[in-house]
């Protein structure tokens, strides 16, 4: 089975990162989300008996992506907003 949630943590991790980042680092992400479906398509039959999986992994992929988008946003900084229509109007009067 193929997880969301860690498709999503590997682009908060590359997104972190920077796109711009080396090969390597973008390999060694990949591996690691690789062996993190590893370890939780093992772990499975104990988490199957106590939570349902597919609903466990759809709210870790919209956490993860919620975080991304966070990120993204306060890495942007302020927006500068431009007067509004009234004000406009009122000036050039």
């Amino acid at each position: 089975m193929a997880f969301n949630s860690v498709t999503a943590l590997q682009g908060l991790v590359n997104q972190s990162l920077g796109k711009a980042d080396t090969a390597t680092a973008q390999q060694v992400v990949s591996v690691g989300g690789l062996v993190l479906q590893g370890v939780l398509a093992a772990s499975i039959s104990r988490l199957a008996g106590h939570v349902d999986v597919n609903a466990l992994d759809a709210a870790l992929t919209k956490t993860l992506e919620g975080t991304t988008e966070l990120e993204r946003v306060l890495a942007a900084g302020p927006v500068v907003q431009a007067p509004a229509a009234a004000n406009v109007d009122q000036h050039a009067q």
